[in-house]
């Protein structure tokens, strides 16, 4: 039975439509299931015992990221989008996930490769179809927040071409003054915040407190606002003023969102290894604003973080664009995922040993 378990657990691995290659502390291929024939285009003999990097005629694989933190610290791996290109001039773009192994106590890297073109593809298109959805809505809400102000430097400009009264003259001329002040204050909020950010070393929690106070006199629903933090998190080096405007506004979005019995949870967290594009920050603080609402509309989803994008009533779809550039200034990420009954904001921020001033 238990030789018919092993030669049935065989049967499944070669038989996996992901690519399985365990190599050692040299890079050579000890195993590889049949998948990695048809990706590679090499037979199974000639791929084992082999250098795994003489199965590319280029790639972009991050070796050392498989000897420092696969081999060395133990910690699986991922690279995505992995562009190669075969001995044979094929080309592909893959995902590599690799975890450390010890057979008879030696250490291996085990690799699973996925093909990843047609995702690719797909994305790009579906990509370019929400920014062109993105860019129309931006045209039109910037068409919409122009041509009240414009109307009314016309109208003012045509009074005051007629106009004799000083104080009538005055009063349009106050007006064309306001209406492009106006004007100018949608233009800077378009360019997002024109100034880096003044980090010192702050109480993260402290500055949580704040916010909850302040939402606490715009509480017209009563919604709960309910804590949960980690106590045992250091001072972190960020401009206060500029974070707090962050949370702030997501809050109260979701204060806006929520009926009577609605919550809001403000968590805080120590994250390790996190992934923010193309690098990995070691150690970062994890700020949670979930609630319990209606979630947010499927069509906004994928351009939420993009200007004029809002199904607000009076909403200019700008502070989660302005919220995304805050935290980007301050090397951080922000995500969001929701669903009906659930919406939750992450916003994860470096540590960083000292305050870097305005020149970072």
């Amino acid at each position: 039975m238990a030789h018919s378990l092993t030669s049935f657990a065989d049967d499944v691995w070669q038989n996996l439509s992901t690519c399985i290659l365990v190599i050692d502390d040299a890079y050579t291929i000890q195993f590889a299931n049949n998948s990695c024939s048809e990706l590679f285009g090499l037979g199974l003999k000639r791929l084992l015992k082999q250098p795994l990097l003489s199965i590319f005629n280029h790639h972009n694989i991050d070796l050392e990221k498989l000897s420092q933190y696969v081999l060395e610290e133990g910690v699986d791996c991922q690279q995505h989008r992995v562009d190669v290109v075969f001995i044979d001039n094929r080309s592909a773009t893959l995902n590599i996930y690799s975890r450390k192994i010890v057979h008879q106590g030696q250490a291996y890297i085990l690799l699973e490769c996925r093909k990843i073109d047609d995702e690719v593809k797909f994305d790009q298109a579906s990509k370019q179809m929400h920014q062109y959805h993105a860019a129309r809505t931006l045209i039109r809400g910037l068409a919409h927040e122009i041509k009240n102000p414009l109307g009314g430097i016309r109208g003012a400009a045509q009074l005051l071409q007629y106009e004799t009264c000083q104080q009538e003259r005055e009063q349009c001329a106050q007006l064309i003054i306001e209406q492009a002040d106006r004007l100018t204050e949608l233009v800077d909020k378009l360019l997002g915040p024109n100034q880096l950010p003044n980090k010192t070393s702050c109480n993260i929690h402290q500055l949580l407190e704040s916010v909850v106070k302040l939402c606490s006199f715009e509480n017209g629903h009563h919604i709960g606002l309910k804590k949960d933090y980690d106590p045992s998190i250091p001072d972190v080096v960020i401009d206060q003023s500029k974070i707090q405007q962050v949370i702030l506004n997501i809050v109260r979005n979701a204060q806006q969102a929520l009926k009577q019995g609605g919550e809001i949870t403000l968590k805080t967290r120590f994250r390790h290894r996190v992934r923010q594009g193309d690098h990995v920050v070691k150690k970062a603080l994890l700020i949670q604003i979930s609630d319990n609402g209606p979630g947010i509309d499927e069509q906004l989803k994928d351009t939420l973080f993009y200007p004029m994008v809002t199904n607000k009533e009076g909403g200019s779809g700008l502070g989660l664009s302005i919220a995304q550039t805050l935290i980007e200034q301050h090397g951080g990420s922000i995500e969001c995922d929701s669903w009906p009954g659930h919406t939750e904001f992450n916003i994860y921020l470096p540590f960083t040993s000292q305050p870097s001033g305005n020149n970072e």
